[in-house]
């Protein structure tokens, strides 16, 4: 099967590449950046430059392929990108421009758990209106609502263990106790190239997470422990939390947490715990065991990430 892949080089993206070619399909890769095409598998992907803000670069990524798989998505406002710009409007124009095509037998796309049509979480709301580009479409597709993704590169279990190299005392929103069950990515790469292949998962939206639920205090004290650390933590209200992000969001490049995260905090955030083996007949790996990586994660790079700077070689997307 020939599909083209949005995102092809980023953390989840890389993954589903290296998935998806090492099940016999020839691969497509829509590369924004020129140049990032060397992260890939080499020789083995066709790449086209182009956007998802860019209509004309997405028809002809489109023509003559069998499938599509859209991962291209923001959870971080940008100068250049707004969650509008890229999760709405960039998945309607994947969705134009493959059925535009012809061709494309089947749309599988990444979204996330909580997507909902509310106005006051506009990230969530910009994914969900990705979805309803989606099963609007008139093409065959299978959409996945994946929990918290972790593994090497990723960028929230990094930032906590920047946090937690360089504070003596780390904050804790509120109670701490909000829930996610996390995927690993490569966990979530095999559900996407299953979803690709199966007919049967055809006009489903399917939740997905990994085989544990775990709260936040949970996953500060499995990250201090793998980096054999012992931490204070400080909890602190909301509306605290919030001004204090206000002033870094507007001090820093890359603050380690936004307002819109903060605003995330109280949805859902789990799948059922036999999620992916209902769907997708297999048990995904749990968090503990798995996450050795973050011990790379040195002093100074955590200051550089309290700071709002993110170390590119841990994350390099």
């Amino acid at each position: 099967m020939d599909v083209l892949v949005t995102g092809a080089t980023g953390f989840l993206g890389r993954r589903v590449v290296r998935e998806l070619l090492d099940r016999g399909h020839r691969v497509r890769a829509l590369v924004h950046t020129p140049g990032r095409e060397a992260l890939l598998p080499p020789g083995s992907v066709t790449v086209h430059q182009g956007s998802v803000s860019q209509p004309e670069s997405l028809a002809a990524a489109c023509w003559g392929v069998d499938a599509v798989v859209h991962l291209v998505a923001i959870i971080r406002r940008s100068k250049g990108a707004s969650f509008d710009d890229v999760n709405r409007q960039g998945t309607a124009n994947v969705v134009a421009a493959a059925k535009a095509a012809g061709g494309v037998q089947k749309l599988v796309h990444v979204s996330v758990i909580g997507a909902a049509d509310n106005p006051a979480l506009p990230y969530l709301q910009s994914k969900w209106q990705g979805e309803q580009a989606v099963v609007n479409s008139g093409v065959p597709y299978t959409i996945l609502r994946p929990s918290l993704l972790f593994g090497e590169g990723d960028e929230f279990l990094n930032t906590l263990a920047g946090l937690v190299r360089v504070l003596p005392v780390v904050p804790v929103v509120g109670s701490g106790r909000n829930q996610f069950q996390p995927i690993a990515a490569e966990d979530l790469a095999k559900c996407v190239a299953l979803a690709l292949e199966r007919p049967a998962l055809n006009g489903q939206t399917i939740e997905i997470g990994g085989p544990q639920q775990i709260s936040y205090l949970e996953l500060l004290r499995l990250v201090a422990r793998t980096l054999e650390k012992r931490r204070w933590r400080a909890h602190l209200p909301v509306w605290l939390m919030r001004l204090n992000v206000a002033l870094l969001e507007k001090v820093q490049p890359r603050p380690p947490v936004t307002t819109e995260q903060l605003r995330l905090l109280p949805v859902r955030n789990v799948a059922l715990l036999d999620s992916v083996e209902r769907a997708f007949g297999f048990t995904p790996r749990p968090l503990e065991g798995n996450i050795d990586y973050i011990r790379s994660v040195g002093f100074g790079d955590g200051l550089r990430i309290t700071l709002g700077f993110m170390p590119s070689r841990i994350r390099d997307h």
